[in-house]
């Protein structure tokens, strides 16, 4: 899978894959997944600077594992970190977040702001805060904010920066259009089928090549000895502490317990709730004749869907604390009393009246009642600052230039010799190496660490420590003849079956050309002719034609013979008819104007950051994005 998508990597497939996975994954995708729009700020570790806006480590960090996500579900595949590096989605994302940042200031240079109307309609016409009947849910609204660790105000005023980033774009890309005679020819191309008389010729009918003599072999050796070669290995020593180490003499009293249980009341607490229903309005003049029906006496139900045209689903919020709530409505709901209707309020959604119809005090659990949990926090607050005291102890010994094992006997670290792996963690042999624990971060530090040289403690989240000591570097090498001898004979036995079946091939064409048919050609060989199906442009599941002769196949007139070879065997094949296009159906037409124009309005997009990072200058700091991934 990898491969496949490395060689289209520089095409247009792939850079617009990358830009659906990373620019927008529709409305929800960018307003609640993505963190883009995070202020975390870290001035020892900025992978970039945008005009006068840092982005962070951190920041990268936390995109890039969403951007992950997406890709692998494309994907369907489990597609690694390392891989996708490779890919260049690390950088893909930077990216991202770069042009996101100079959006911003642009925005803000050029004053463009947004009414709390735009904010609501934005809010209540969004598929993700639909309910099953077309309209706005509250309670499928308060549900998706929770699942995405988001409140009302947030979400507002990640709007507020985001529809004005989205209006400059439409601004800039609304006018653009494909011309028909594109579309046309795109369609032609596309469609375009051939038929081909083809001949195969299997690996099978090669025949014996003999046995290769030392010279050949030889040979063989000397020209493909990028095929014998192995990876750089490198031989280390490991000392690594878990956390399960530390714990075995660690105890909890019950004073430290009791001591904490005071501290932590307030915490431990059940704040107060409340069943809160609430009347909303579209507007200020429904929210007054909904206050005037329930001062006269109407129930309060029957006012919000009757008066405010509400969805009766939509008017019980259940039980809400404090922070649950925008500040104006927490205000309101934590100052009435039960069953008394509030005075409208107003926010970006529009205009709310409250009531309480039910107050669950507070509660605080009793020491018993706290106890397991307080146990269990303190333990692992013990083992954690525990595990933190030895990883400094053992930095500071070999800051000081202390040995890896004597620093490890000390502080009764478990050392793990490992003779020689790759950087995908096996041996010479092929098998995986064994460590305690997580092998991806210790290899990295291992391949990230000179011959002779030991690491700085280094820590994992499964709540370990380690630090390593690199005691050879094996180079990547081709391996020596007497090692890969067998293999090479097989190799060499592949190629000459290889090259006898494309001399069978050139001599079918030969014939051809003299004035035979390709038939004929075929059945003095032995061999069979059949005629393809409709063949198109790109690869086919289950096609007897191989990618490279479907090209040259693609790029002949009717009557012209190509030939190609694969590890299965040659081909001979004859163009016999193509099929192209009278016109292109308009359903055809309305999806490459779509695509086409998605493209299009990219490049402009593209053209548009590239001239602002004229105004705001970018940095990336390669090294820190090196290190990170």
């Amino acid at each position: 899978m990898l491969q496949a998508i490395r060689t289209r990597a520089g095409g247009i497939i792939v850079k617009v894959l990358f830009g659906l996975l990373i620019l927008s994954f529709g409305f929800w995708g960018i307003y609640t997944r993505s963190p883009f729009f995070q202020d975390e700020k870290s001035p020892n570790a900025v992978v970039a600077t945008v005009g006068d806006r840092d982005i962070s480590a951190a920041r990268l960090q936390t995109a890039v594992q969403p951007a992950l996500d997406r890709l692998r579900a494309q994907l369907g595949g489990a597609l690694d970190l390392a891989q996708a590096k490779q890919l260049g989605l690390p950088e893909a994302v930077l990216n991202q977040l770069i042009d996101q940042n100079l959006l911003d200031q642009e925005v803000r240079r050029l004053h463009l702001d947004l009414s709390d109307d735009v904010i609501r309609t934005a809010i209540t016409s969004n598929p993700a805060f639909v309910g099953p009947d077309g309209r706005f849910n509250r309670d499928q609204f308060n549900q998706v904010l929770a699942m995405n660790h988001l409140t009302e105000d947030s979400l507002v005023a990640r709007l507020r920066g985001q529809i004005p980033r989205g209006d400059l774009l439409q601004a800039l890309t609304a006018g653009a259009a494909i011309p028909a005679p594109i579309i046309d020819t795109l369609y032609r191309y596309r469609t375009e089928t051939r038929v081909a008389d083809l001949v195969t010729i299997p690996l099978s009918a090669a025949g014996g090549v003999g046995t290769p003599n030392d010279a050949d072999i030889q040979k063989f050796y000397d020209a493909h000895q990028d095929m014998f070669k192995s990876p750089e290995y490198r031989g280390f020593v490991l000392a690594s502490l878990a956390i399960a180490d530390v714990a075995s003499d660690i105890h909890i009293t019950d004073d430290q317990l009791k001591s904490a249980y005071n501290d932590r009341k307030d915490e431990l607490a059940t704040p107060e709730q409340r069943q809160v229903e609430q009347i909303l309005a579209p507007d200020e003049d429904k929210a007054k004749a909904a206050e005037a029906a329930l001062a006269a006496g109407q129930d309060f139900k029957d006012v919000a869907t009757k008066i405010a045209g509400q969805d009766p689903q939509t008017i019980d919020l259940g039980l809400v604390k404090i922070n649950d709530l925008p500040k104006a409505i927490a205000d309101a709901v934590f100052d009435l009393p039960l069953d008394q209707p509030s005075q409208p309020v107003h926010d970006p959604l529009g205009w709310h009246i409250l009531r309480v119809v039910k107050i669950q005090p507070p509660t605080t659990p009793s020491f018993e009642e706290a106890k397991k949990q307080l146990t269990d926090d303190l333990m692992q607050d013990a083992e954690a600052d525990r595990l933190d005291h030895v990883a400094n102890q053992v930095d500071d010994a070999l800051a000081g230039g202390a040995a890896l094992a004597d620093v490890a006997a000390k502080y009764n670290l478990k050392l793990t010799t490992i003779a020689a792996t790759d950087v995908g963690g096996r041996d010479a042999d092929g098998k995986p190496v064994a460590l305690p624990v997580s092998s991806k971060d210790v290899l990295k530090t291992v391949f990230d660490t000179g011959e002779n040289e030991t690491s700085r403690v280094n820590a994992i989240e499964d709540g370990a420590i380690y630090a390593v000591h690199v005691e050879k570097v094996m180079p990547a090498a081709t391996r020596p003849l007497a090692d890969v001898k067998d293999q090479v004979v097989t190799a060499w036995t592949a190629e000459q079956k290889v090259q006898a079946v494309k001399a069978e091939a050139d001599a079918i064409v030969a014939a051809a050309n003299a004035g035979t048919t390709l038939a004929f050609a075929a059945a003095d060989k032995k061999l069979g002719m059949t005629t393809t199906q409709p063949l198109s442009r790109g690869p086919q599941q289950g096609s007897s034609v191989p990618a490279p002769l479907l090209a040259k196949l693609f790029g002949a007139k009717v009557g012209d013979i190509v030939t190609g070879s694969d590890n299965a065997g040659a081909y001979v094949a004859q163009v016999k008819s193509i099929q192209i296009a009278d016109k292109t159906p308009p359903a055809a037409v309305a999806g490459l104007r779509d695509e086409l124009g998605n493209a299009q309005r990219y490049d402009i997009i593209g053209a548009l950051t590239d001239a602002l990072k004229k105004r705001y200058p970018v940095t990336i700091h390669h090294d820190v994005v090196d290190r990170l991934f």
